[in-house]
């Protein structure tokens, strides 16, 4: 059974979150915990109580009523929810390291301009163990047909991209595979790599234009109609791009399509 962390902070951006996650994995064989991280910067500071009930009991009680709603707004069935003492990032790492999980869910802004999520997802991307999924408050609930991944042309673990596959599969998606130019040499074609590391998934190879990789690679989903783009955690210059980027606000990508980082040993 699939395990499924979708961080909340209670807004109505959080919700959307989780009810993509819900739309994503659907109902069976999975479980999904919704979790908070209630910070109190007084535990910082000796001479301030931190944590005090009070406040907990409001987090409390703020979680288990997003709790509820996302059971009532999805039909999911197997549902827990989870108070984290913390900062978000390092609260979501230590569960998943403690309790395990296929992926991490988070929405790309928070109860305010520079909110819970606007600060803490690309903390989120850089610690976790697993996929992350970031899901902007435009991102549409419908079937996933088309999946853009950017490939670098190097050694890729399969494993690491059971998690796209898994997506792929359930969605009957097709993966548009973006060719990232490294400057080195290509392993094997890549039709014939993908084949072996995403069986049964239907493969296009596409050659984004231009010059400018993230430009390129943003234009290749928007052409392609694609919903979701996937990258490897590797990437860190182009996942920095992709999400601060002045093309990808032209593009609209900020506002309309998921994130989904792999995890992946540096090539």
């Amino acid at each position: 059974m699939s395990r499924i962390i979708i961080a909340t902070d209670f807004s109505p951006d959080a919700l959307h979150a989780a009810r993509y996650a819900a739309h994503l994995f659907g109902n069976t064989d999975v479980t999904y915990v919704l979790v908070h991280a209630h910070f109190d910067p007084g535990s910082l500071v000796p001479t301030i109580p931190a944590y005090s009930p009070e406040l907990l009991e409001v987090a409390r009680e703020g979680l288990a009523a997003s709790a509820r709603e996302f059971v009532e707004v999805t039909g999911a069935v197997s549902v827990e929810h989870q108070l984290l003492l913390g900062p978000l990032p390092q609260a979501v790492l230590e569960l998943t390291e403690e309790r395990g999980a296929d992926a991490v869910v988070v929405g790309t802004k928070g109860r305010s301009g520079n909110g819970l999520f606007g600060s803490n997802t690309s903390d989120i991307i850089r610690t976790s163990a697993v996929p992350v999924i970031t899901v902007p408050v435009r991102a549409e609930l419908a079937q996933v047909r088309r999946i853009i991944l950017a490939d670098d042309r190097e050694v890729m673990d399969p494993d690491k991209l059971s998690m796209l596959r898994m997506i792929a599969l359930r969605h009957k998606a097709e993966v548009l595979v973006a060719h990232i130019d490294n400057g080195k040499p290509a392993v094997g074609t890549t039709r014939e790599r993908m084949a072996v590391l995403l069986p049964d998934v239907p493969i296009t190879v596409l050659e984004p234009k231009g010059t400018d990789v993230v430009e390129g690679l943003i234009q290749a989903a928007r052409e392609n109609k694609a919903n979701m783009i996937a990258v490897l955690h590797r990437h860190k210059g182009l996942l920095s791009r992709i999400m601060h980027t002045s093309v990808a606000k032209e593009l609209a990508l900020d506002t309309e399509l998921p994130l989904l980082v792999l995890e992946q040993e540096e090539g």
